[in-house]
Order: structure tokens, then C-alpha cells, then sequence
């Protein structure tokens, strides 16, 4: 049996070389707090057409990112916890030296600090598209934050590395 191979690689547009992450990154970045309760961020992904946003603490710094995909993992890892559990029954694991970003009343439901990724992943607005879709891939993110002297300028997802391919 002959096998035919075909390389996936192509030639970029002459113009994807020359820009960077400043060039396609959005500026108007929507939000939410580590205390939102999940109701509420699943309501602002689906208003605003997004798949994930950057959480806030209450100094309005950056502490992780919540996606479709956290939420998704935590309905279907629902099961897994018994009947009538909630966070407090998983104390007795948490770490006593951890920093919190917030503070929850006993009996309050699940909010974006529980379920958000704290690594976040990031480049310099200078980044070539290049380093931006490698860093994607190799975190295996679908966002990254652009970040200038330790400030967020800006957020990059897939999409817009796609649109600056197809533009």
C-alpha cells in the first residue's frame, strides 16, 4: 500500500511575519471578580460571545483566567463529589499558608476563584504572531494576556491568530 504524504506546513503571508501581538490583540477586555458567583460569569461569557475571561481580585489584579472549559470540566466533575457536598467539605486538603484572593460567606455558592486557572499565560506586546501561537501551543492555551511592565494591555485568543492568517 502506497501511502502519499502531503506537508501541512505552508507559507505564511509576507505580512503575518511582521506583526505582533499589539497589532491583533483586543484592548476592551471584559472582566470578573474572583467572589463572582458561577451564575453570574456564565451569564456574561454568553452575553458577551466569549469563551473565557481574566479574574480579578479586589485590587483589580489579574490573579487567573476562567473558561468555557473549566466550567464545562467542573459540571461534569459534579458527580464525582457526593450528594450535598460543597467546598467546605473539601477544607480539610487546603493548604493553611495559601494567599486568598477572596473571602466567602459559609453557604455561598461556587464563584470564579474556585474554578479558574491560576497560571496564566503571557507575552510582551512586542511578541511576533509566531511566539504567540507557539506559547498557545505550548501551554496549550486558547488565550494569552499581553502584558507590559507587569500590566495586562491586552488579551490575544486563537480567533485572533486565525483572522490575522486569513486577513
Amino acid at each position: 500500500m502506497k501511502t502519499l504524504t502531503r506537508s501541512v506546513l505552508r507559507e505564511l503571508p509576507a505580512d503575518f511575519a511582521t506583526l505582533c501581538a499589539s497589532d491583533i490583540m483586543q484592548t476592551n477586555l471584559i472582566t470578573v471578580r474572583a467572589s463572582d458567583p458561577l451564575e453570574e460569569v456564565e451569564r456574561t461569557l454568553s452575553d458577551a460571545h466569549i469563551s473565557g475571561v481574566p479574574v480579578l481580585d479586589d485590587n483589580d489584579s489579574i490573579i487567573g483566567v476562567l473558561s468555557m472549559t473549566d466550567l464545562v470540566n467542573n459540571y461534569a466533575e459534579d458527580d464525582d463529589l457526593p450528594v450535598g457536598a460543597d467546598y467546605r467539605d473539601l477544607e480539610e486538603d487546603a493548604d493553611p499558608t495559601e494567599v486568598v484572593a477572596y473571602r466567602r460567606m459559609p453557604g455561598d455558592a461556587l464563584c470564579a476563584g474556585d474554578l479558574m486557572t491560576t497560571e496564566i499565560s503571557t507575552v510582551m506586546p512586542t511578541a511576533g504572531l509566531r511566539e504567540v501561537a507557539r506559547t498557545m501551543v505550548n501551554h496549550q492555551v486558547h488565550r494569552v494576556l499581553v502584558v507590559e511592565c507587569g500590566r495586562v494591555v491586552g488579551l490575544i485568543t486563537t480567533l485572533d491568530v486565525l483572522r490575522a492568517l486569513a486577513n
